[in-house]
């Protein structure tokens, strides 16, 4: 059984909320004491992923240095909505927090760009 959509939510939330749905992730029943031992938590706007059995989460869509986490569906063991983020340009993103299997193995993407930084990290090191 997977999370309830409501029709009310702003289309950010609904996507949220659409995508807690999809993966069908079980509401959680039980003390956070026990998912605490299980689990560790990790906030975000949840993106959909190219593969089914994956789900993105970006780390802070307002951020000047964001990053995505990738986790398999089958390592979320519950999710929950979470506050809404404002962002400069006065639109929000939906936030959700998940809550991941320890000792799952997940990705940290991060961009970044390709230079050489020998010359910069000598000088730096020099000093």
């Amino acid at each position: 059984m997977g999370i309830a959509l409501k029709s009310s939510l702003e289309p950010s939330q609904m996507e949220s909320e659409a995508l807690i749905a999809q993966y069908q992730i079980e509401p959680f029943r039980g003390s956070y004491e026990k998912l605490r031992n299980s689990a560790v938590m990790f906030t975000g706007s949840p993106r959909t992923s190219n593969s089914q059995d994956r789900i993105l989460l970006l780390n802070d869509p307002g951020s000047q240095h964001s990053f995505f986490y990738e986790f398999r569906t089958t390592d979320v063991l519950y999710a929950e909505e979470a506050a809404n983020l404002s962002l400069p340009d006065g639109s929000t993103a939906a936030r959700v927090r998940l809550w991941i299997r320890k000792g799952a193995t997940a990705l940290k993407i991060e961009p970044f760009h390709v230079q050489d930084t020998a010359s910069s990290l000598h000088d730096f090191l020099a000093e």
